[in-house]
């Protein structure tokens, strides 16, 4: 097997292993997104509880209390649960697609020395043929 040829196949393997990865890192911050929401949660009905209900509820729909890690990551500002959530979840954001595009990108670039050595190749025999040899 000729050298482009293993740099290919090396390319898709390391294009398969990228995308492997990528997506379990993917997934264990969509987890982390999951047990922080979880606890934010946990800890607006422990705020709850101790305040009483009428207080707790004017604290939650004035925002106070807000656990929603799309709304939260909009927004800088947040501290404690809330700040680690809207965190987690703009390093879900961020991770989302790279994964996909190194996947694509890594074996189209191995392949570029492949296609270069195949088509000097035709070329060659192209002008073998206008020669007649």
């Amino acid at each position: 097997m000729d050298k482009p040829a293993k740099i290919l196949i090396s390319g898709i393997f390391v294009g398969a292993l990228i995308y492997g990865l990528g997506e379990m890192n993917t997934h264990r911050l969509e987890r982390r997104v999951q047990e922080l929401q979880t606890a934010c949660v946990a800890e607006t009905e422990a705020d709850a509880k101790k305040q009483g209900t009428l207080s707790a509820l004017a604290s939650i729909f004035s925002g106070r209390m807000l656990c929603d890690p799309v709304e939260l990551a909009k927004s800088d500002g947040y501290t404690g649960i809330q700040g680690q959530l809207a965190a987690a979840q703009r390093d879900v954001l961020r991770w989302a697609n790279w994964p996909q595009i190194s996947a694509i990108a890594i074996p189209l670039l191995c392949c570029l020395p492949w296609l270069w050595y195949f088509f000097l190749r035709r070329i060659r025999e192209l002008r073998e043929a206008i020669l007649g040899k």
